[in-house]
């Protein structure tokens, strides 16, 4: 065989050699010389763009086991320190099935190993006694307030990026530790004319030394003739080039200030539009944590999937629209998930009835109760208290606080309190980083703007969930003269025709009585007169004092109800099956009075007589001989058993209890109540009367607010029970004012206000803790 075989040559070869080549055969393929831009790519390709792959080489490399005599290893003579893990991975989760579609490693340089509740607010330091879980201690640092540390991370971003390593859009580290930056790739043009200029700076060091000191002369002589021309005229004539040559322009600094536009600000709440309904809402939830014999309404439905995807809702309803429907559920997915909700109200009264609610509610979930008077099985999934038992174990930071994933905050319309709608605030802003937010409130105008305001301040999205209107709807009458007047009808119209009729009766009545003038029951004297308001000398007298409940300053004191005013209208209730009745009264003396008026009434027959009796008996047993003859307890038994009852902050807990669940299996017909009656509990009646729509609210006489009268109204109408609702006002022998009546019943809700101050508990909390300082918890609000 030849050194060369040609191709063509082969190919006439028998089959036996059609696959036999010569290594040294030439082939017709000429192999292209790259060209300049290739190599450049080449070699940018190979230096200067770094891959997040190792190669083939480094593969092998690192695969590769070395050789080694497992007879000479002595594993006594080897000391190997347990390996301190400064990295966490956690798992990237898409869809409602939480399917793992990713994973991120993410440095944990700042923990200390040593990390307590006395020197660090991290949820991830060391567990404290089992005693102190529950309630912390005064001593104990709070858990780092969600929102306030990605303000500090914002603030200290440059410290942050050098401590914890920057990552370029590849997920590389491009940075390396002590240095301002990164590899900079400049473009293909700005090398170029870097290169340019580096060739001229060689061509000038290879040039002779007396062209440099000829040269270096004619710049001297050129700048003293410079100086001499400045003197005579400071004017010099340049041209734009020359300018430009001295001061160059810098476009890329430029192109910063455009790009550093000032950006919108983010708008963190969302509203839910209710217009749509979810026709596919089991398909996107299978699995739903609760059910309910009944299909949900669309804004629970919505509130529920926004619960099932992480994120806050705050769900503004009326009353008896189904808000609990929503705590439910997120109280079911707590524990699903195996971690606890708590459930926030305002009053202790709330929280007993929610307890005894959730106990019959969810038989295979354990429900604890927190109060300062009890404290019921601490260690349930789901614990029921009051706002300011929340905020103070957010302050003496309880452990308890790491396992909770959802908090619910009932009826947080009580944040515009003036004394105690800031607690509501601070539990806000002190509330760790990975709870979930559950806010249920009445209707109220601002809803957008409160859950802005708390997105904001957590640097969280929530969603805004309101209802349109009531599921019962209500109709408002006047008492007067024993007959009632339809003043706004079912669709919130208001009749003149009828609030006119209400007035004709009442001042023709007044014409025929007597000029003497005496004081009403109910009624108060005022500055003027004789002393008090009272009529010690006899002969007319009209006090103008401070009102008369509902007529305006000054006017006078003889309206109010007389004895056979409630019996009247308890029997006129009776005969067209307007009960179970409340009617609110603003003062708890005239809650027991109109009550004793009702002696003679009785709502009960023998077998509700009965259980009454039964139920009581039970009730009390567990109290002392000589406190179950207590004149309170002997006196409502009384009432008790005739189906009337009273309802005050004055009353025992224990009593109080005993008249809500009563009430609840309606063997109560008739509850004389203050206010806090109508804050949340959820005891729907058939018909709420008012004694009057002005009320003392510890600084003076006023009208009630419309979202407040709303709020007490709204127990009227039971759900699946009642087409309308009936709302009674009493106007005894005064008309009442027309601008008033609508203001009070038609009137815009109150919006939600701040009502945040510096109070001296949170003054000294703050300086317990020196980690939070008051002017961050101020700049939360903002």
């Amino acid at each position: 065989m030849t050194d060369s075989i040609d191709i063509e040559e082969v190919g006439t070869m028998p089959d036996t050699y059609n696959n036999i080549r010569d290594p040294y055969t030439k082939t017709k393929f000429i192999e292209q010389e790259p060209s300049k831009e290739d190599i450049n790519q080449e070699i940018s390709d190979e230096l200067l763009t770094p891959s997040n792959q190792l190669s083939w080489d480094l593969l092998d490399l690192v695969q590769s086991l070395p050789q080694v005599n497992q007879n000479k290893l002595y594993d006594g003579l080897l000391n190997v320190p347990n390996p301190i893990s400064r990295t966490s991975f956690r798992f990237k989760r898409s869809g409602i099935a939480g399917t793992i579609d990713g994973y991120k490693e993410e440095l944990r340089l700042s923990e200390l190993d040593n990390a307590n509740s006395s020197n660090s607010l991290s949820v991830n330091r060391k567990f404290t006694s089992k005693n102190d879980a529950l309630r912390g201690k005064s001593t104990f640092l709070p858990f780092q307030p969600g929102g306030l540390l990605d303000k500090k991370s914002m603030i200290n971003a440059a410290k942050d990026e050098s401590a914890f390593l920057h990552r370029n859009e590849m997920g590389l580290f491009d940075i390396p530790q002590g240095l301002s930056r990164g590899l900079n790739i400049l473009d293909s043009t700005v090398l170029d004319d870097n290169i340019a200029s580096l060739e001229q700076i060689k061509e000038t060091q290879d040039s002779q030394p007396e062209e440099l000191i000829s040269e270096g002369k004619n710049f001297i002589e050129s700048n003293n003739l410079l100086e001499q021309d400045s003197k005579s005229d400071n004017r010099l004539p340049f041209e734009s080039e020359d300018i430009d040559g001295i001061v160059p322009l810098d476009y890329a600094y430029m192109k910063q200030s455009i790009d550093q536009a000032p950006e919108q600000k983010k708008s963190w709440a969302h509203v839910v539009d209710l217009d749509h309904k979810l026709e596919n809402f089991r398909d996107v939830i299978p699995n739903m944590a609760r059910e309910w014999p009944f299909e949900l309404d669309t804004f629970q439905q919505e509130a529920v999937y926004h619960l099932e995807q992480g994120d806050s809702v705050f769900v503004a309803a009326h009353t008896s629209a189904g808000k609990t429907v929503v705590a439910e559920y997120a109280i079911a997915m707590a524990t699903r998930n195996m971690t606890k909700a708590i459930y926030t109200s305002p009053i202790k009264a709330l929280s007993n009835q929610k307890f005894r609610d959730f106990k019959e509610t969810f038989k295979d979930i354990d429900v604890g109760l927190i109060t300062g008077d009890v404290q019921i099985n601490p260690e349930a999934n789901c614990l029921i208290m009051t706002t300011e038992i929340l905020r103070s174990m957010l302050y003496r930071g309880a452990d308890l606080i790491r396992d909770v994933e959802f908090v619910i905050f009932d009826e947080v319309h009580y944040v515009n309190d003036i004394d105690r709608g800031v607690v509501w605030e601070e539990v806000i802003i002190m509330l760790p980083d990975h709870v979930k937010y559950i806010l249920l409130s009445a209707t109220v105008p601002n809803t957008y703007e409160f859950a802005n305001w708390v997105g904001r301040t957590k640097q969280k999205d929530i969603y805004v969930i309101s209802t349109p209107k009531r599921p019962v709807p209500l109709e408002i009458f006047i008492w007067a003269k024993d007959k009632l007047f339809k003043a706004i009808d079912a669709n919130r119209k208001f009749s003149d025709i009828e609030f006119k009729k209400h007035k004709e009766i009442l001042e023709k009545g007044n014409k025929k009585e007597p000029p003497n003038v005496t004081m009403g029951a109910g009624s108060r004297g005022g500055r003027g007169g004789t002393a008090r308001g009272g009529n010690r000398g006899g002969g007319q007298v009209a006090n103008r004092g401070r009102g008369n409940f509902l007529g305006g300053r000054g006017g006078l004191t003889r309206d109010g109800p007389n004895k056979n005013t409630w019996v009247s209208l308890v029997q006129y209730m009776k005969q067209h099956n307007l009960l179970p009745a409340v009617i609110f009264v603003f003062s708890k003396k005239k809650c027991e009075e109109f009550a004793d008026t009702l002696s003679n009434v009785d709502f009960c027959n023998a077998r509700e007589k009965s259980e009454v009796h039964m139920f009581i008996d039970r009730a009390v047993s567990r109290l002392k001989k000589e406190d179950r003859e207590l004149p309170q307890i002997i006196k409502i038994r009384d009432f008790l058993s005739r189906g009337i009852a009273v309802h005050h902050g004055g009353l025992l807990p224990i009593v109080k209890e005993c008249i809500e669940i009563l009430f609840a299996k309606s063997l109560v017909k008739v509850l004389f109540a203050t206010e806090t009656f109508a804050m949340g509990l959820n005891l729907p009646t058939r018909t709420v009367v008012f004694n009057t729509y002005r009320k003392h609210d510890g600084r003076g006489f006023r009208n009630l607010l419309p979202g407040e009268f709303t709020q007490m109204s709204g127990r009227a109408g039971r759900r699946g029970l009642d087409d309308t609702g009936t709302v009674i006002v009493m106007s005894f022998n005064e008309p009442l004012s027309p601008t008033d009546f609508k203001d009070v019943t038609l009137g815009t809700p109150t919006k939600l206000l701040s009502q945040f101050r510096l109070t001296y508990n949170m003054i000294l909390n703050l300086l317990r803790i020196e980690a939070l300082r008051v002017e961050e918890m101020i700049q939360a609000l903002i």
